[in-house]
């Protein structure tokens, strides 16, 4: 299909994100400009568009404009984002795929069709979306913010699916997809802010109230998809709710106690040696210290 030349888009994109989350007006637009090709998509019953920034290609069943046209820049402002927590970045340039679809029904649909093994287990999901590799599939569903949140989420996924395959722990990995999902654009440029994310605040004090926390040694050692396939929607969100609080106070919290082992961390993820260095504290440990387990130990220092 003939493709719409190449746009650069000026962007008044923090004006129209901001506009899209809160309502309200920025000051100005942001210097940054993504580059980026469209064209029609079709793929058997599902038509939309295919977006291709630098970093994604974003195919897109949307039916709000206002919100398609800000993916580009949103997306490529989250790949900068994720990027700036390791020391170099990546040898070989990541690409990553993006599947958007404006209603559950259109999600569903594909995800039967092309992730059938495992759709028993995605359909169980309730808002948002998954990943595989470099690939995320979500849809929308209550709110322009809530979908922009799940791009941030999954986005990290996408990114260390294939710059660190198998690598990361699920506490690590949820915890800093949760970490991304924040950011305030009260101002001229989008301000990411991990300590100040409501939703999963809002599920913490809620767990408190019901005394349904779980314990540090169970998130370190749980899968997320053991939880996702418990099919208990509190449990879950509970689950993420910590991940995303271990993180952030790790890497924030006890005024810098433990952001040196987070910043060991990232580096020897960077390097390659994360693997290594975690398998022998595991096996240091002794039989039933999990790999989550094993690499809360090595970088922060103690037992859970």
């Amino acid at each position: 299909m003939p493709m719409i030349p190449t746009h650069v888009r000026p962007l008044r994109s923090i004006t129209a994100i901001c506009l899209l989350l809160a309502g309200g007006g920025c000051a100005s637009s942001s210097a940054r400009h993504v580059a980026f090709t469209i064209e029609a998509w079709v793929e058997g019953p599902l038509t939309g568009r295919k977006i291709t920034t630098e970093h994604y290609t974003i195919y897109s069943t949307l039916a709000d404009p206002e919100l398609e046209a800000v993916l580009p820049d949103y997306l490529e402002a989250f790949y900068d984002r994720y990027e700036e927590l390791f020391p170099a970045p990546p040898a070989e340039p990541i690409h990553l795929t993006t599947y958007v679809f404006g209603t559950r029904m259109q999600w569903e649909r594909y995800t039967r069709e092309n992730y059938g093994k495992r759709f028993a287990v995605y359909r169980r999901i309730r808002a948002g979306g998954f990943t595989e590799g470099g690939t995320s599939v979500s849809f929308f569903l209550f709110s322009r913010g809530g979908l922009l949140s799940t791009l941030a989420h999954e986005g990290w996924h996408q990114y260390v699916g294939l710059r660190f395959p198998r690598n990361l722990p699920a506490w690590l990995n949820e915890g800093l997809a949760c970490y991304h999902e924040a950011v305030d654009f009260a101002g001229e440029n989008p301000r990411f802010t991990p300590q100040h994310n409501t939703f999963r605040i809002n599920s913490l004090r809620e767990a408190v109230q019901r005394d349904e926390l779980l314990s540090l040694g169970q998130i370190v050692r749980t899968n997320a998809g053991e939880v996702i396939s418990r099919n208990h929607s509190t449990i879950t969100q509970t689950y993420y709710a910590q991940a995303w609080a271990l993180v952030t106070f790790l890497r924030h919290g006890a005024g810098g106690k433990y952001a040196g082992g987070f910043k060991r961390m990232t580096r020897d993820l960077a390097d390659g040696t994360f693997r290594t260095r975690v398998h022998a504290t595991a096996l240091a440990g002794g039989p039933g210290t999990s790999f989550g387990e094993a690499a809360f130990v090595h970088y922060f220092g103690a037992s859970p």
